[in-house]
């Protein structure tokens, strides 16, 4: 058992950290799939035997108990026919750094990839690791959007910050609080995925008998200090609202954007809601993009804000402009780096790091950071600003990530769902902006086709069979559709059902709830989006 247990860990980390499976599924044969199918059955079957013998964490509720505490009812604002008459934008805007000044004296494990048999522990802080807030209201209640330079922050931590402002958002007409995360895989652990995975799964069960909490990649001193600097941000920027202008633009950043898996759907554009004050001064800039922030690779110890740390840098200093980033429908875009090859990298960057890696990292932010402030063609937003979010549920068919979160190293809020069947509890939720702009609010790393259309035929998927669900943009037409992903939760990748491989030959499987992930958000959304006042 003790050498099934290691090769599970190290096949897990393997795949977790990247992994060397580079080769496109559908270019497999059918013995070939058969056999990684096979494979990622036994090893599902591992886990799920060493995770059924695991006692479950005594906080975890039944779906019932869940349900009963909760309500599952559409939660909207705004939706009405027609905007209050009085209606005006407001905007404002507030950050704090994440960091403590602590994170090479204690132990601050790096996001991005587990680590077997060693402590992933930050040797490096090279850049600062921010929160960002946005405050907005057309008069008729305020909405918040917060960013956090992190890897993913879990519905649990959302909750206990909403839960944390629920008297100052009483106090000045909030509605909604959403946090997101950019997804960094080089800044320090906010997630707990990056803790000491031998000893959690060595040790878990027991601390979970004994009603002990177990210890994940999270380190408490910075979480605490997250809360506060979350808190300030949002109040800060809520505080700081003025009235103004708002606009839409995108510009095609398509050349700078690499999908790594079929079938190829991108959203190409950066896309810019502007606020321009009254009068003039300072303007706020809320900037959404689909690339994954992973410039020095998923397994480094190095703390970096990759390239949204130099986007906001050139923005702040060319534009005269608050930054905001918010990632899109990332399943598995990363960054081309061809529009910058032949670019001079900076010198006294180069001589502070002495690594080209970094300093080709920050040209591409810089590049990024010129493409949002040459965006020239806007559409001027009416103030309307209409939100809405629901609670759902996602079953969990991923019996590896089960192992790792019974063993307190996924934060995701869990409830049992019957005999060794378990539950996340999410959440989604769509917003309006104006009569010209809409964006789905999505728990993780969304499938682009899931909102764009071009999902795989069944001739081309893996299960042989079709994706039945309209895509969002085909239902919202008359509408710019945007994706807020990994907002208010991390559950990892959500695929269509028909693109679900094998884990031996991809990477997106083994950080996903399960196969039924993708149709389980579509469903809800639809049942948020069809329940609201048209």
């Amino acid at each position: 058992m003790k050498k099934r247990l290691i090769a599970l860990l190290l096949c897990v980390s393997l795949l977790l950290t990247g992994g060397t499976f580079t080769a496109v599924a559908e270019d497999y044969k059918p013995a070939e799939k058969l056999l990684y199918q096979i494979g990622e059955k036994a090893i599902q079957g591992l886990a799920g035997a060493i995770a059924a013998i695991i006692p479950t964490p005594r906080g975890w509720q039944t779906e019932k108990q869940y349900r009963n505490e909760h309500d599952f009812s559409v939660k909207s604002y705004g939706f009405q026919k027609t905007s209050p008459a009085a209606s005006a934008w407001s905007v404002g805007y507030g950050s704090r750094s994440l960091q403590t000044g602590d994170e090479l004296t204690t132990d601050c494990y790096v996001g991005g990839s587990l680590a077997v048999g060693e402590k992933k522990l930050a040797t490096q802080v090279l850049d600062d690791q921010r929160v960002r807030a946005i405050a907005m209201s057309d008069g008729s209640g305020v909405t918040v959007f917060a960013s956090l330079d992190a890897f993913g922050i879990a519905s649990t931590e959302v909750q206990k910050i909403r839960d944390m402002l629920a008297d100052f958002a009483a106090a000045n007409n909030i509605k909604s609080i959403n946090i997101s995360a950019l997804h960094q895989h080089s800044c320090v652990d906010t997630y707990g995925m990056n803790g000491d995975l031998i000893p959690a799964i060595l040790f878990g069960g027991v601390r979970n008998l004994l009603g002990i909490k177990n210890p994940n990649g999270q380190n408490e001193a910075f979480m605490q200090h997250l809360y506060t600097a979350v808190q300030e941000a949002v109040k800060e920027a809520v505080g700081s609202m003025k009235p103004g202008k708002l606009y839409y633009g995108n510009i095609d950043i398509a050349n700078f954007i690499r999908d790594k898996r079929d079938p190829q759907v991108i959203d190409g554009n950066l896309n810019r809601l502007r606020f321009v004050p009254d009068g003039g001064g300072r303007e706020t800039w809320l900037v959404n993009l689909a690339i994954h922030c992973v410039g020095l690779g998923a397994g480094g110890r190095r703390v970096t804000g990759d390239f949204p740390y130099y986007m906001e840098k050139y923005i702040n200093e060319n534009a005269n402009a608050d930054f905001v980033m918010i990632e899109g429908a990332e399943l598995a875009i990363t960054s081309d780096y061809s529009p910058i090859e032949g670019l001079p990298l900076d010198p006294e960057l180069l001589k502070e790091v002495d690594d080209e890696g970094y300093a080709r990292l920050a040209v591409f932010g810089a590049e990024l950071g010129k493409k949002a402030c040459a965006i020239t063609e806007e559409e001027e937003l009416e103030p309307s600003l209409k939100y809405a979010s629901q609670p759902y549920m996602i079953t969990t068919k991923n019996n590896v990530l089960l192992l790792i979160a019974k063993c307190g190293l996924l934060t995701v809020n869990v409830v049992h769902s019957g005999l060794f069947k378990f539950k996340i509890v999410s959440e989604v939720g769509y917003v309006e902006f104006g009569n010209r702009v809409a964006a789905v609010i999505a728990p993780g790393e969304l499938a682009p086709e899931i909102a764009y259309g071009g999902a795989m035929s069944a001739e081309d998927s893996w299960t042989g069979t079709t994706w039945d669900y309209p895509a969002f943009q085909e239902t919202i037409k008359d509408k710019k559709l945007l994706v807020f992903g990994l907002t208010n939760d991390q559950t990892g990748y959500m695929l269509t059902d028909n693109s679900w491989h094998s884990f031996l030959c991809e990477n997106e499987e083994i950080v996903s709830a399960g196969p039924v992930a993708g149709s389980e958000f579509t469903t809800a959304f639809y049942a948020l989006y069809e329940n609201l006042p048209k």
